[in-house]
């Protein structure tokens, strides 16, 4: 399936859309290069073995199970740590001193 620019000016014209002649040109190839991407998904046999295409068309990588490099004691990320929390400067507008009256 291909679009024309025929087709693509008068969706912008429905989505009221003002485009110059070099943003015609270029939606026009991409949305091209979209269709064409549609039809080669649209190629692929879905009642195809899965394992079967995935090791023709994609190189499968070692499965293993490595260590998280966040995994370990929270405290470690932490400047202070205090019974299983992290310390933080008080805020200034907490202290009770700081609210004024307003009645």
């Amino acid at each position: 399936m291909a679009i024309e620019r025929s087709q693509l000016e008068k969706i912008a014209e429905l989505a009221r859309l003002e485009l110059s002649e070099e943003e015609a040109t270029r939606l026009t190839r991409d949305c091209q290069a979209i269709l064409e991407y549609f039809e080669a998904i649209r190629q692929i046999d879905p009642d195809a073995d899965a394992a079967e295409s995935a090791e023709r068309s994609t190189a499968l990588r070692q499965d293993r199970v490595d260590c998280d490099p966040l995994e370990g004691p929270l405290s470690d990320l932490a400047p202070l740590w205090r019974d299983g929390y992290f310390v933080l400067p008080r805020l200034p507008a907490m202290d009770a001193d700081d609210f004024e009256d307003e009645s």
